[in-house]
């Protein structure tokens, strides 16, 4: 059986294949700010998503600074309380998103409106 050389292979195959990897690769990096007082608990769902204009979902893939449920993270003092979400990319059409906590409580975090921008990196103030 003969194997094709990136050559032997029809430029548009290649370029399909190449913008599959690069939109497989792609994160959105969400940091996160919210008020806080010291001793308040502060934690985050892994049902937490960014939701597209379509309702397609991006996965959270990393945080840090903050506790997953059912743990908590207990603000030290009162100020601006700093966590930093990874999620999955985005549809490339995506203009606007919503960054939301599907929680089976009241207070999960809920942003809508988010513009999205090239570098896909937003400060976003939760709470």
């Amino acid at each position: 059986m003969d194997t094709l050389t990136i050559e032997d292979k029809p430029k548009t195959v290649v370029k399909h294949a190449i913008q599959l990897e690069v939109q497989e690769e792609r994160q959105v990096i969400v940091h996160c700010f919210m008020p806080c007082e010291a001793g308040d608990g502060v934690r985050i769902w892994r049902s937490t998503f960014l939701v597209a204009e379509d309702n397609t979902r991006s996965q959270l893939l990393y945080w840090e600074g903050i506790s997953t449920a059912p743990e908590w993270t207990w603000a030290l003092e009162k100020g601006m309380f700093r966590f930093t979400l990874i999620f999955s990319g985005l549809p490339a059409d995506c203009k606007v998103f919503t960054l939301m906590e599907d929680i089976p409580q009241a207070g999960g975090f809920h942003v809508t409106g988010i513009k999205r921008n090239k570098q896909d990196v937003y400060k976003v103030r939760v709470g």
